[in-house]
């Protein structure tokens, strides 16, 4: 008897747990603050690239930049951001180009050591909590903002994306 209540609560707890890895909506009223046409919100990051630290600004764009929105937890994220770190590497040295990499409310204790694990060479910020992201929507990772030199956003890809799109 024991082992068919256990058998299915472990199915239940199966279920839920995949549930929460397959769906990254935290709520269902998902708040979209930032769409193509729209400026880019202003902020200013602490960003870590190959192992030193400097700043990022908005303020301060020269070409086209790629925001990127993660966390190190989310399944898409795990997959995504090795196809972004391929693009950045394709287009690091185009002049004007920039990539950066922000986490939403995970800091440099969790996001180093995941770079490291992956093999990531995408600048990052880590932001232990979401005032960056929150300027641009209210949920769903992850989340990618094409933005031009002038400070526009040229394209958004959100979730399941293909980088090549």
């Amino acid at each position: 008897m024991y082992t068919k209540i256990y058998s299915r609560f472990y199915f239940l707890l199966l279920c839920l747990m995949m549930m929460g890895c397959s769906s990254i909506h935290e709520d269902d009223d998902v708040v979209e603050r930032v769409k193509v046409g729209d400026r880019v919100p202003a902020f200013t990051v602490d960003v870590v690239k190959d192992g030193s630290h400097s700043t990022f600004s908005t303020s301060s764009l020269a070409g086209e930049t790629v925001i990127v929105f993660f966390n190190t937890w989310c399944p898409d994220c795990q997959r995504e951001l090795p196809e972004l770190n391929a693009y950045y590497l394709q287009h690091k040295d185009e002049a004007g180009f920039q990539m950066i990499a922000i986490s939403r409310g995970e800091g440099e204790d969790v996001v180093a050591p995941f770079w490291e694990e992956y093999g990531l060479q995408i600048p990052y910020s880590a932001q232990e909590d979401r005032s960056v992201f929150d300027l641009f929507a209210s949920s769903i990772i992850p989340r990618v903002y094409f933005v031009s030199a002038q400070g526009i956003v040229t394209r958004v890809l959100i979730e399941n994306f293909e980088v090549g799109e």
